[in-house]
């Protein structure tokens, strides 16, 4: 039981980080988009 709430408590970090890596990789590809086209992110 204590494994487990061991592993419960950690994998939060790790899924965080992955969603954080993918709103800034899209966040990255949406201004490059916008720079091509000449629009305003704002």
């Amino acid at each position: 039981m204590k494994l487990l709430l061991t592993l419960y408590i950690l994998i939060w970090p790790v899924i965080s980080t992955g969603i954080l890596a993918l709103l800034v990789v899209s966040l990255i590809r949406d201004i490059k988009r916008a720079r091509s086209e000449g629009k305003s992110m704002v």
